[in-house]
């Protein structure tokens, strides 16, 4: 009998250190794991591989040290408490060995992203690779999947200690991680229909003049024809939007179709230079898709836009071109200011042939674009995404795979539908060159009512500082600004008089005026609104204030004033809101207030 109980002593400890061994490696697996995904993150991607090898390699040695230790006391199987411990840490294990895979998978297909093998390839070359880029992905997404449903074995099970803490944080990140590689796998699918690689596709692209206002950046100066053919993109048509026009005179939509700001007067006609008089980009683009067909074009499957920004982000990759016809080298640094000459200041090419040089510096640019070698995808893709977010670049697509990827990524430039506080303030010039020296001083003032309603008083000073000489066409005439407010929100006693009611987008409220901005001269609007839920209350009893400014695209040296009357006994919990902030990108904010 004594024999008996030392050899169970024997076997006892020599399976105790074995799971102890084994827990040691999941533990260091674990952390493996969560340093790769950093690392895969900040594209540092052959010290995620070793991290992800090394992790694979723990939980590997903890399903072998878990094995040993059951064999010699297979009784642990079976007592209360421990067998749930075993079958948890066994259970972990095989997820970190199946989730270490999805990250070499995923670090794979970022690596052919990054240090792609060949990189004198062209984008139009490329669509073999990005083909084999999205079975990467496709197979670190089943991968995860796999992870997730050998994790959920556990649920139920009583795990206290390390292996409880262990199995919340695999719950915790396994869904973040999924919708990550999700969002991944769906941008390659839609970038290989949008290339034409699951059919011909045809693009319209229009670019916006922000020296001639409009709500989503500028007046629309000239088109182009974009297609896709099997991976291969080619610009095939570039030209002034007038010139469209002027062969297309009968593009135009009625009363019933056309948005603002020609509501107000009927005889004015809407055609394709002016359908970006809404600030929500998929309206604009779908009117001028219409308006396309209608002019008896073939009907194109997305509408793009871009501003002179973008195609300076681009030249901050490619580097300088050469505009042909002008003797002109454009850098990133000075195309705004060679723009604006051909365009307004060089006082003998007025009409259609002042649109003449961004045709062509476009089409320049978008070509070098298409041909942009493998070596830069990673830099250009960069500030390509940067453009879209700064809503320098906008996107719809009549393709649901692609529509719900700009959508998820707000590329698509759609006015959201938030809650809270909101501004957009949106402006449309009549006979104006001088949108981007115009500057404006906003003034959002705040008061909020205990049950989390408020009123919102918002004034807008715009000035025109550039004299009458300095342009070659008039600098001023009219500028129709038009305010959309929170979601909800009624307009106010205090508001500037003879307003128009502009339709609502988004739940968003709004109202326009009509105002004088000659040369030299300054002018004023102020809307106050009414909204009933401008704060809300968490249930710990704490209230949250948001904001989401946005600015006019590529517009810079306007300002944000913020200014807040609070209920009585109230206070910012932590940091108050800016009191002032230069509008070069959204504004977008949380703050907790105490009461």
């Amino acid at each position: 009998m004594g024999v008996l109980v030392g050899v169970l002593v024997v076997l006892g400890g020599f399976s105790l250190a074995h799971a102890a061994t084994a827990g040691r490696a999941a533990i260091h697996g674990k952390s493996a794991l969560l340093r790769s995904q950093d690392l895969i993150a900040g594209q540092n991607l052959d010290a995620a591989r070793a991290e992800l090898q090394g992790a694979r390699a723990d939980f590997d040695k903890t399903r072998r040290e878990m094995a040993t230790a059951t064999r010699f006391l297979p009784v642990v199987r079976y007592l209360p408490v421990v067998r749930n411990q075993v079958r948890g840490v066994e259970t972990l294990a095989d997820a970190g060995l199946v989730l270490s895979d999805a990250g070499l998978s995923l670090s794979d297909a970022a690596q052919v992203l990054v240090a792609p093998g060949d990189d004198s390839a062209s984008f139009s070359d490329a669509l073999g690779e990005l083909r084999n880029i999205r079975g990467l992905m496709a197979t670190g997404l089943n991968s995860i999947d796999a992870a997730a449903s050998t994790v959920s074995r556990l649920d139920g099970s009583f795990l206290p200690g390390p292996v409880g803490d262990a199995r919340s944080e695999f719950n915790r990140r396994l869904p973040e991680v999924r919708q990550r590689a999700a969002d991944s796998e769906a941008a390659l699918a839609a970038m290989i229909t949008f290339v034409g690689g699951n059919g011909p596709r045809n693009y319209l692209f229009l670019s916006q003049n922000p020296d001639e206002v409009r709500p989503t950046g500028g007046f629309i100066g000239t088109y182009g024809v974009l297609t896709g053919i099997g991976g291969k993109l080619a610009v095939t048509r570039y030209d002034s939007i007038e010139s469209w026009m002027a062969a297309h005179p009968d593009a135009v939509m009625g009363p019933d179709e056309r948005g603002s700001p020609y509501r107000y007067d009927p005889g004015l006609p809407q055609r394709i230079a002016n359908v970006n008089t809404t600030p929500d980009w998929p309206q604009a683009a779908e009117m001028a898709a219409r308006l396309w067909a209608r002019g008896g074009e073939a009907p194109v499957d997305g509408v793009i836009s871009f501003s002179p920004a973008f195609l300076a982000r681009i030249l901050s990759v490619m580097g300088s071109v050469t505009v042909d016809g002008y003797d002109e080298t454009i850098t990133s640094a000075n195309l705004v200011e060679r723009l604006d000459f051909y365009t307004h200041q060089q006082r003998d090419t007025l009409g259609t042939e002042r649109k003449a040089f961004i045709a062509v510096l476009a089409k320049v640019v978008m070509d070098r674009l298409i041909e942009a070698r493998t070596s830069q995808w990673a830099s250009l893709g960069k500030v390509v995404a940067d453009a879209f977010v700064a809503r320098e670049a906008m996107a719809w697509s009549s393709d649901g795979e692609v529509s719900s990827v700009l959508s998820a990524r707000r590329w698509d430039s759609a006015l959201p539908a938030v809650a809270g506080d909101f501004a957009y303030p949106a402006e449309f010039e009549y006979a104006a060159k001088n949108g981007r020296s115009l500057r404006r001083t906003y003034q959002h003032h705040v008061t909020l009512r205990p049950d989390g309603s408020g009123t919102v008083t918002t004034s807008v000073r715009i000035s025109n500082p550039k004299p009458l000489e300095a342009f070659a066409n008039p600098a001023g005439v009219l500028d129709y600004v038009t305010l959309y407010g929170p979601q909800g929100a009624t307009l106010a006693e205090g508001s500037d008089p003879l307003s128009l009611a502009e339709p609502e987008v988004a739940g968003h409220p709004a109202r326009g005026w009509f105002r004088p901005l000659n040369p030299e001269t300054e002018t004023t609007v102020t809307i106050v609104w009414d909204v009933p839920h401008l704060a809300t209350q968490r249930p710990d009893g704490t209230w949250v204030y948001s904001l989401l400014w946005m600015r006019l695209p590529d517009h810079t040296g306007d300002i944000l004033q913020l200014g807040f009357d609070l209920p009585d006994g109230w206070r910012w919990a932590d940091q108050a809101p800016p009191g002032q902030v230069a509008l070069d990108h959204d504004i977008s904010g949380t703050w907790a207030l105490t009461t």
